[in-house]
């Protein structure tokens, strides 16, 4: 919920909708054409099923993605054919992102930051990541900035949430965190 509420802040600010046609993202001719996948937000890739048998073509563009469910990572550029039942369907976390995943699983509109988890993708040598997390009220409670510098991730916590975990998904980068009060 942190991840979509913040998206949805952007969305109130800047127009740009949360779920996007994939050429919004995207600068490849694969993507032009893209009508049965699209962008939830800046980083989650979502190809719905349609089909009886659970089959589905999903175009993932260049770069290492992971699929948010099963941890699976992939290599982009190219398309995949997958089965999925009803538990499970093509949902892909972009590299280069911070994904806040909150605690409760049973409500909407709780305390953001009571359990917040900053889970961090495949960031890249030389990628500068910044992932904002807004409270209820829509005002931002974490802003939180990721650097890779060859083996190192440089991570700034700033905000009132304080009590945050960062887990490292797809690298073995050594990550330094350091918190800043806002």
């Amino acid at each position: 919920m942190p991840y979509l509420y913040a998206q949805a802040v952007e969305t109130s600010k800047t127009g740009i909708p949360m779920m996007r046609a994939m050429m919004l993202e995207f600068d490849e001719i694969a993507c032009e054409d893209l009508d049965r996948q699209y962008m939830l937000g800046d980083a989650l890739l979502v190809a719905p099923v349609f089909t009886e048998d659970g089959s589905v073509d999903v175009y993932l563009p260049e770069g290492t993605w992971t699929h948010l469910l099963s941890g699976e990572m992939v290599t982009g550029g190219k398309w995949r054919k997958e089965t999925h039942d009803f538990f499970s369907l093509p949902l892909y976390v972009r590299q280069d992102t911070i994904l806040p995943i909150g605690a409760n699983e049973n409500e909407t509109v709780y305390d953001y930051s009571d359990g917040l988890t900053l889970k961090v993708y495949n960031i890249q040598d030389g990628s500068r990541i910044i992932r904002s997390v807004c409270g209820a009220d829509g005002i931002e409670i974490l802003k939180a900035t990721a650097v890779r510098e060859g083996n190192d991730i440089k991570m700034t916590l700033s905000g009132k949430a304080d009590k945050v975990r960062v887990e490292q998904v797809g690298s073995s980068c050594e990550i330094q965190i350091q918190r800043e009060n806002a």
